[in-house]
């Protein structure tokens, strides 16, 4: 097939690498020259995965519309705060195309939508018609592994099954296991959610806290994650997959993982504009935190981590005083 990402990323860098290496002919759109370049010139994303050689057969191009020519299907690599205004413009590229995968993860800014729920909107789908060939990939994958071939896994989900089916099999390989699901919803705010609570465990990291207050934390974040995803829309089993227990165990564990580095750093007293400013990274975590925060008022559903997570980040509560907030709750049932 002939795919366009968009977004070169280091996921979005990755798994165009993959497609390629598998055969496709990949186009992969960057905003920045100097990354097109690089990828052109020395086979390497030396700004969001500098240590890996890409496959040759991998294009790359400043040029949206370069990409998408002739392109049967897309591939969204862009992060959920910017994605409205990459598509707008050239929307009438984006709806001659059948199908769409989205791999980037989090809430649109100000109306908390869901990125399946812009690009419905913007392609002029109908959700669940089946016309409906958007689908999300997600899972518990770090770029760099999936990049060095380490073996891992993810599930792609979408309501049309025959779709979700051939996405599965463009992108499984011998060490990339890809899973089928039909609650687009769930696996969706799954891969978003978790990031809330991997800052908190960089926190937890940060501050030396232990083993116990890890699990604790993880047990009580995933409890958390089930409690605002049902009402959002999700199935509760869903979130015990890869795309909700899988990607928060991966996410929540490794020094790779954006959203536990910047939590690690507030636990050493920094403030989130000073980490933010230092890079090119996106935490999309930030965001989420803030939107689910939102959500939760409006659906009265109480999210204790999230609210001190939202202190910590927004009203600089320090990350041990968050710490002693839930440890001084009232005493409760364990499923409230």
């Amino acid at each position: 097939m002939k795919i366009a990402v968009i977004g070169a990323g280091a996921w979005g860098t990755t798994l165009g690498d993959l497609l390629a290496r598998k055969g496709h002919q990949v186009a992969l759109w960057a905003r920045e020259h100097e990354v097109v370049e690089g990828i052109r010139k020395q086979a390497r994303n030396a700004f969001f995965l500098p240590d890996h050689e890409l496959s040759k057969d991998l294009k790359a191009t400043v040029s949206i519309e370069d990409a998408l020519e002739d392109a049967e299907a897309t591939l969204f690599a862009v992060p959920s705060s910017h994605l409205r205004a990459v598509i707008h413009p050239l929307r009438h590229l984006f709806r001659e195309i059948p199908c769409h995968v989205n791999v980037a993860k989090g809430l649109e800014s100000g109306s908390g939508a869901r990125i399946s729920q812009i690009l419905l909107e913007e392609l002029g789908t109908i959700e669940n018609s089946p016309d409906d060939k958007i689908a999300i990939l997600s899972g518990p994958n770090l770029a760099g592994e999936v990049a060095s071939g380490k073996i891992g896994a993810c599930v792609v989900a979408c309501p049309n099954e025959q779709f979700a089916s051939s996405v599965q099999k463009i992108f499984s390989t011998a060490y990339f296991r890809v899973y089928r699901h039909s609650d687009r919803i769930g696996v969706e705010l799954g891969g978003t959610l978790k990031n809330i609570f991997a800052i908190g465990a960089g926190i937890v990291d940060g501050l030396g806290l232990g083993d116990n207050a890890k699990a604790a934390y993880l047990t009580r974040g995933l409890h958390e994650m089930v409690r605002l995803g049902t009402r959002l829309g999700g199935r509760p089993q869903t979130f015990y997959g890869l795309s909700g227990l899988g990607d928060l165990m991966a996410t929540a564990a490794s020094p790779l993982s954006r959203n536990h580095q910047l939590g690690v750093a507030l636990s050493r007293g920094e403030n989130f504009s000073d980490v933010a400013g230092r890079g090119r990274v996106v935490f999309e975590g930030v965001e989420t935190a803030r939107m689910a925060q939102e959500w939760g008022k409006r659906l009265t559903i109480p999210l204790p981590i999230t609210e001190e997570i939202c202190r910590v980040l927004f009203d600089n509560l320090s990350p041990r005083e968050a710490a002693r907030n839930l440890m001084s709750r009232s005493l409760k049932d364990e499923n409230e």
